[in-house]
């Protein structure tokens, strides 16, 4: 707290100074730690003002110059920045930081080759440095060299076997190489050898999922579960495993703890309904579609989902409210197809056909929906109408039999 308050006390003695115009005493690190600080915050104005000021009592500081790349890298003047870092590589050789911010400006400018050179200078100078094998995964990614990519990050993980972002680059890289048995064979070797690591036993779950080896998913999902119990991620992967395997009330379980861990998500409430709907128990569904929507009226999966079960018990009524209320709220292609059906049943054969046409307006021409239009168009006499949508059909399906029997009249 005492450091804090020091701080803060030399941010505000700098800037008192700056408004009073009254000179003030700063050591070199009090003047390094105010230009960290503006640059920290964005404030490249004050980070400016503070190195001339520092400029006056520590002329040449190489820490201070080098400030004043890293600002003209932020402000984008990427050719001064480079000029300033190839003086202060001249004054301080082997220097990491200047390699760094070099390699950043490379990298921010699209020049992923000379970034990779200038990170393996710095490597160089230290080979076990985790940063710079981590910036080098991403500049080998850049340039989807996955194989160099994936061997600087497990290098990265050899020095640092906790490094999270070095595992999941290396898991993305196996991914990207399609290497699926050697990512779980890479994954079953960390975890035998960081045992404790919560992450390695979620990564290697969802590996296995990926291969529907589910009891083998589970296991690796309750030692993660063991060791981070409030692991969120784990308890939805073992309740997606769960109701993949067909035990609805088992998930249903798993995904009502997510709701004491974090705040509640229509995610949560959406597949918790599911399980139930799954599992034959339809109002305790409805009741978890609607919090779903309470939560985000925008969630039109669980609209959808809601309009279905009060479709199938036969409540047609209260299934056209609620689509109404979605399209109002939630407007999708679907959410138009469900409620142009509900209406048909009813009769309402006027208000099908705005709902088909909106539906259409809001996706892609599905046939089915084509098809059901153009019937109703040929029911109300509307010969133009009829014939200009399955004209525009047939030039996105012109393979359809369907819809040249429609057209043919067949």
């Amino acid at each position: 707290m005492a450091k804090q308050n020091s701080h803060e006390e030399i941010i505000q003695r700098f800037e008192k100074m700056i408004i009073t115009g009254k000179n003030y005493f700063f050591d070199l690190n009090e003047f390094l730690e105010i230009i960290d600080h503006y640059i920290f915050i964005g404030n490249y104005t004050l980070a400016w003002k503070a190195i001339h000021k520092a400029d006056k009592q520590y002329q040449g500081n190489f820490d201070i110059d080098l400030f004043k790349a890293e600002i003209l890298a932020l402000e984008n003047k990427y050719d001064e920045a480079l000029d300033l870092l190839e003086i202060l590589q001249e004054r301080v050789k082997d220097n990491v930081e200047v390699y760094l911010l070099e390699a950043d400006i490379y990298s921010r400018t699209n020049q992923h080759h000379k970034a990779i050179k200038t990170l393996q200078k710095a490597l160089k100078i230290n080979k076990k440095d985790t940063e710079i094998l981590d910036l080098l995964t991403i500049e080998f990614l850049y340039l989807d060299d996955y194989e160099n990519a994936l061997k600087a990050s497990l290098l990265s993980l050899k020095y640092d076997p906790e490094n999270q972002a070095a595992l999941y680059n290396a898991v993305s890289c196996y991914d990207y190489l399609n290497l699926i048995d050697q990512s779980i064979k890479f994954l079953e070797n960390y975890v035998n050898r960081m045992p404790m690591s919560e992450i390695g036993w979620s990564l290697l779950a969802k590996k296995y999922i990926e291969q529907k080896e589910y009891i083998k998913a589970l296991k690796a999902l309750d030692f993660a579960i063991a060791i981070d119990d409030k692991f969120l991620g784990a308890y939805y992967d073992k309740a997606h495993v769960l109701t993949h395997l067909g035990n609805y009330s088992e998930a249903i379980k798993y995904y009502k703890i997510t709701l004491g861990i974090s705040d509640p998500t229509p995610f949560a409430f959406y597949h918790i309904a599911k399980n139930y709907e799954m599992d034959g128990q339809n109002e305790q569904a409805i009741q978890f579609y609607q919090k779903a929507i309470h939560e985000d009226p925008g969630h039109y999966k669980s609209w959808l989902s809601l309009i279905n079960i009060l479709e199938k018990e036969g409540k047609i009524k209260e299934a056209l409210k609620n689509s109404e209320k979605a399209i109002r709220t939630a407007p999708t292609q679907e959410l138009y197809e469900k409620y142009a059906k509900l209406l048909f049943q009813v009769d309402k054969i006027d208000e099908t056909i705005k709902a088909l046409e909106m539906s259409l307006k809001m996706g892609v021409l599905k046939i089915p929906t084509v098809l059901m239009l153009a019937d109703l168009y040929k029911l109300k006499g509307e010969k133009e109408k009829f014939r200009s949508l399955l004209l525009e059909a047939r030039k996105q399906y012109p393979d359809s039999k369907e819809i040249q029997n429609k057209m043919s009249g067949n």
